[in-house]
């Protein structure tokens, strides 16, 4: 009878791990998607695989922000902090010219681009500030 509940409790813990394992494989592989990833800081799992370093320590110009990361399909993934209600976006120049990056003469639409002049194909920063929705967006382009 002993035997039989340790085979049980055996069974049950190859069960419920398998299920984990399982269940991680079908997340690792949805979570390569084509899809956009939207999500919070306290989002601990996303937060932590997802968000690029140099997004994670944007200044937070606001409480009320939240990220976005693009894998990509066909173009360079990217990473995004999106904040609203403001319309103070000095403390992301500073922290671009602290990581040495340089505000180019071009823009795309009305995003400002940022590019370290070293690095003929580095990573790229977009600025965006729309001061109709005092909705800013900053987004590293990774194109190493």
């Amino acid at each position: 009878m002993i035997a039989l509940l340790k085979v049980m409790k055996w069974c049950a813990l190859l069960a419920v791990t398998v299920l984990i394992l399982v269940w991680l494989f079908v997340w690792l592989v949805a979570s390569d998607s084509d899809e956009t990833t939207a999500y919070k800081e306290n989002d601990f799992f996303n937060y932590h695989t997802l968000t690029d370093k140099d997004i994670e320590n944007a200044p937070r110009i606001t409480d009320d922000f939240y990220f976005e990361s693009h894998p990509g399909d066909g173009y360079a993934p990217s990473n995004s902090i999106i904040f609203r209600g403001t319309a103070d976006i000095t403390p992301l120049h500073s922290y671009l010219e602290k990581l040495g990056y340089i505000r180019e003469k071009r823009s795309l639409g009305e995003k400002e681009i940022w590019s370290k002049p070293d690095q003929l194909n580095g990573d790229l920063f977009y600025l965006y500030f729309n001061a109709a929705t005092d909705k800013v967006e900053l987004t590293k382009v990774l194109n190493n």
